[in-house]
């Protein structure tokens, strides 16, 4: 009796179609992965971009600003991330060794660093902003050092300089905070943080009654310093038919109270 040899083509076909499943699955896995990252990236090219540098024992903050295709660079002699005690409303952080490097070897090195170096930013993000940074001549980089003999005036003087956003000054709305957390001094703080990008803050008030949520309500079209504010605070927006004190009313809620971003 003759044995029938058993058909390979059917098992070669099973084989050929494993590996084109998982090839597909990578690839879907690959775009899926891209298409996040794409998503949650926050540098747009367009508007002011704010990065903390964190080293071993010094730090420093620079806004990147398309606008005026230039660096505006803070040192600060801390290896303390500050930027908050300081009311900067950074974007994202990147941990480096040394400050003194220049600012585009910092970045490219962050994104093929060992590690978790980049904190709120995207491998897009930072990639984009080496190549901005990369592109800035050498005459539109501004320096400057924030001095521990500085007044608090002064101090608040050199930081609007440094981070003051050109589209929130150009638009150039009146904003108006009010205190509904229940804890004293919280709409100062968040006053100066607005300053701080070039706002112009009218007013501070305190409420009576403590509100749960707190919310930004605008009149009029919104505008980029809404949508900048409430990006970086998580507040939601609320348009409004009729115009208040101000163009912009920010109210600090307990869920505001006690964030990091103030």
């Amino acid at each position: 009796m003759i044995k029938r040899k058993k058909p390979e083509n059917s098992n070669l076909k099973l084989a050929g179609l494993f590996v084109v499943l998982v090839l597909s699955l990578i690839i879907l896995s690959i775009l899926f992965k891209f298409f996040l990252i794409v998503k949650t990236s926050k540098f747009d090219g367009t508007h002011n971009f704010i990065v903390s540098f964190i080293g071993q024992k010094s730090s420093r903050v620079v806004a990147f600003s398309p606008q005026g295709k230039s660096l505006s660079i803070l040192d600060i002699n801390s290896s303390k991330d500050l930027t908050k005690l300081l009311e900067i409303p950074v974007d994202g952080k990147i941990s480096i060794k040394e400050v003194n490097d220049k600012i585009p070897p910092a970045i490219f090195g962050s994104i093929f660093s060992l590690g978790k170096p980049l904190s709120g930013l995207t491998i897009l993000d930072a990639l984009r902003l080496f190549i901005f940074s990369e592109t800035v001549s050498a005459n539109n980089v501004k320096e400057r050092e924030l001095s521990p003999d500085l007044n608090a005036a002064q101090q608040s003087t050199l930081i609007s300089l440094s981070f003051s956003d050109p589209s929130v000054y150009q638009e150039n709305q009146s904003v108006q905070i009010i205190n509904a957390a229940g804890i004293y001094g919280i709409g100062g703080r968040l006053a100066a943080l607005v300053t701080n990008i070039g706002g112009n803050v009218v007013l501070i008030s305190t409420s009576d009654e403590i509100a749960q949520v707190s919310k930004i309500v605008y009149y009029g079209n919104k505008s980029y310093t809404v949508k900048k504010l409430s990006d970086y605070l998580g507040f939601k927006t609320e348009k409004s038919d009729k115009r208040g004190m101000a163009d912009v009313i920010i109210t600090i809620g307990k869920d505001g109270a006690g964030g990091s971003k103030f």
